[in-house]
């Protein structure tokens, strides 16, 4: 009778692990955590001098089209699309990157603001995030001058 008692409660703590976990996960990803994870590994791959465009795990990021986009126009630009700096900027492996709050444009399109530091360097940038199935992709980065 205890052994069906400790049973019960096992299968039923189960099954309420297996409905409430993944929204959970889902509901833990804002726009903010998105892009500051992108950064981190985006930064650490423009470091190592690998090519970040031609990286697989950058669609898991970034919208495809854009991506198709970026490869296609790479030749022509020095400047890197996401950080929006040019050639003086490479080597910042230990950047830290802090994003403001969002602001939410529609239900599924965010504007969030990026600060990329290192030492007295100062980088700001808007990352345009569109949530599409569930899943963050970036649509579109620009610069933030300041003025």
């Amino acid at each position: 009778m205890r052994i069906c008692k400790i049973l019960i409660c096992v299968l039923t703590s189960l099954l309420c692990l297996g409905f409430f976990c993944p929204k959970a996960v889902e509901a833990a990803q804002t726009p903010q955590e998105f892009v500051k994870e992108f950064y981190e590994w985006y930064l650490i791959k423009d470091y190592d001098l690998s090519d970040a465009l031609k990286q697989d795990k950058l669609a898991e990021y970034v919208d495809e089209e854009l991506i198709a986009e970026l490869r296609q126009e790479e030749k022509c630009h020095e400047m890197s699309y996401f950080t929006q700096m040019g050639p003086f900027f490479i080597r910042f492996k230990n950047a830290k990157v802090r994003v403001g709050d969002v602001l939410p444009m529609t239900d599924d399109v965010f504007v969030v603001p990026a600060t990329i530091a290192k030492e007295s360097i100062e980088k700001i940038v808007i990352v345009y995030v569109h949530k599409k199935d569930g899943t963050f992709k970036i649509h579109s980065v620009s610069d933030a001058y300041p003025y």
